[in-house]
């Protein structure tokens, strides 16, 4: 397609590709590439060190023709040859960049320790266009790792016992076989976590720690050059001293809720003026010492169980002792009800049958106890029994279906305080029927009419209930007793029967079989 152009003075025509109207932007050349690092430590004036022979180079890519002609790409040449040595220049590129961003290029080969290279990094865009080179980068490949350095300590010697748990010590961390290019020590301790110190101007520097506990201690330190290689790590082991006090309860027959007086004596810090002390949470208090450095102090538990009373020493420039500790127990008599019951003795006499009435009787354990919380099926139904005046209720249960009859009960007082809730459990006779059947034995299958033989498991057995799955309960007398059963469909069934002896009615057999 072409346009038509007319001139004012119509001598002619000219004919012109529409697509030239509309020409591609023109290409830029790719800025020169900055910001030269190599294996993370930015290039210097002076020239860098590097702890690796294989580094990674890095570079910074720029274009002005990104975000602008959609298909630019920028392609990093790295340039590297030793110093002094540009016949052994090598060239090779890096991955495109569709963007402004970083350029990175592993070393071709191995590196030479000891020696002194330098880099250079250009840019080519899609076009051919190139950057200029950037100004060279110079480094040295320096693998050697520095020595293990010393440590030292007027405070914590390496012999003996010294200082004390929350005494601060000094320790000096120094340079060691002649290293002229250390920059920092990276230490750690049991409660001091990981830290970098830098080296002093004369090769040494000197920390501060703190033992929190006393006994064998070690402080872990490594050298680390320029080039960031750290050495083997030299360890420093000293012994903090035990400073903790001495506790004795000169009370340890006090009852609950009643004071215990505690004497304190010095352990092996001298000079002690004050102790502080605390009952497990609560704020800490002050006692001055003797001139012998004891003191007494009281505290009162009141917690139920253990309790923890804490003591530190001081001495008159503040230094402080290490924590000693003791333990009281506080044990309160119970204030959850009891239960007993005449009809469980502990004679080894027989428990009562399943579906036998029994006596409960309730105790308080706790004065005002006006009333009781009970359950036999934890607490999804609850009954209260009203106490008499010397706070005991009797009630009267009959267990169905179980030989087992669990309780929960809990006390109330009058102006509501309920106890905790306790749990009894009394075992009962068993006294489910025997079930056969010739016809449908238990878990056998059968067809037609059926007789079944209720047989006693208790003496004076007086009759049976019986029902077959949810048919109406039919009663059937006799100590022995056979029922003849047709059934009306077929499929499994359950029998379920119970003997009477009298009043009391047994836990439940269930005999299964199939119709067919």
């Amino acid at each position: 397609m072409f346009r038509l152009l007319v001139a004012a003075a119509a001598i002619g025509t000219i004919l012109i590709p529409a697509g030239a109207a509309q020409a591609a932007p023109a290409n830029h050349r790719p800025g020169v590439p900055s910001s030269l690092s190599v294996s993370g430590i930015a290039c210097g004036d002076k020239g860098i060190f590097i702890g690796t022979p294989t580094p990674e180079f890095v570079a910074a890519l720029a274009d002005p023709d990104f975000g602008v002609n959609p298909y630019e790409k920028v392609t990093a040449t790295f340039a590297l040859w030793p110093v002094g040595q540009p016949g052994q220049r090598v060239e090779w590129p890096a991955t495109p960049l569709t963007s402004g961003g970083i350029a990175r290029a592993a070393a071709p080969a191995a590196l030479t320790n000891g020696v002194r290279y330098r880099f250079e990094v250009r840019g080519t865009d899609a076009a051919g266009a190139q950057s200029r080179w950037s100004p060279e980068c110079t480094f040295t490949i320096d693998t050697t790792a520095p020595h293990a350095p010393t440590v030292t300590s007027t405070d914590y010697p390496a012999t003996g016992q010294a200082g004390g748990p929350g005494i601060a010590g000094r320790f000096t961390f120094a340079v060691a076989g002649g290293d002229t290019d250390v920059v920092a020590f990276r230490w750690s301790a049991v409660g001091a976590g990981l830290t970098e110190v830098p080296v002093g101007p004369t090769g040494n520097v000197t920390v501060e720690f703190t033992p929190t506990s006393y006994g064998t201690t070690i402080i872990t330190v490594q050298a680390i050059d320029r080039t960031l290689i750290r050495s083997a790590a030299t360890t420093y082991t000293f012994v903090v001293r035990n400073t903790e006090p001495r506790l004795t309860d000169l009370t340890p027959d006090a009852g609950p809720g009643e004071p215990h007086t505690f004497r304190v004596i010095p352990g092996n810090l001298g000079g002690l003026v004050s102790y502080d002390y605390r009952l497990n949470d609560e704020p800490a208090q002050t006692v001055a010492a003797a001139p012998d450095g004891t003191a007494t102090f009281v505290v009162t538990p009141t917690a139920p169980g253990r309790n923890t009373i804490f003591v530190t020493g001081h001495t008159a420039a503040g230094v402080p002792t290490a924590e000693a500790s003791a333990v009281v127990y506080v044990v309160y008599p119970p204030t959850t009800p009891t239960v007993t019951s005449p009809d469980f003795p502990d004679d080894g006499t027989a428990p009562p049958l399943v579906g036998q009435e029994v006596t409960l009787v309730f105790h308080p354990g706790t004065t005002g106890v006006t009333e009781y919380v009970w359950s036999t099926d934890f607490g999804a139904t609850e009954q209260v029994a009203p106490a008499g005046p010397d706070g005991t209720a009797t009630i009267r249960y009959t267990t169905r279906e179980f030989p087992f009859l669990p309780l929960q009960v809990r006390s109330r007082t009058a102006d509501g305080t309920e106890s905790e809730t306790v749990e009894f459990g009394w075992e009962l006779t068993s006294h489910a029927p025997q079930v056969s059947s010739p016809q449908y034995p238990m878990y056998g299958h059968g067809s037609g009419p059926g007789d079944f033989t209720f047989a006693p498991a208790h003496e004076g057995v007086t009759g049976y209930d019986y029902s077959f799955n949810d048919g109406p309960v039919q009663t059937v007398d006799g100590e022995t007793a056979t029922i003849t059963w047709t059934p009306d469909t077929t499929g499994f069934v359950m029998l379920r029967v119970h003997e009477h002896v009298g009043d009391i009615v047994s836990d439940v057999t269930e005999h299964q079989f199939h119709v067919e």
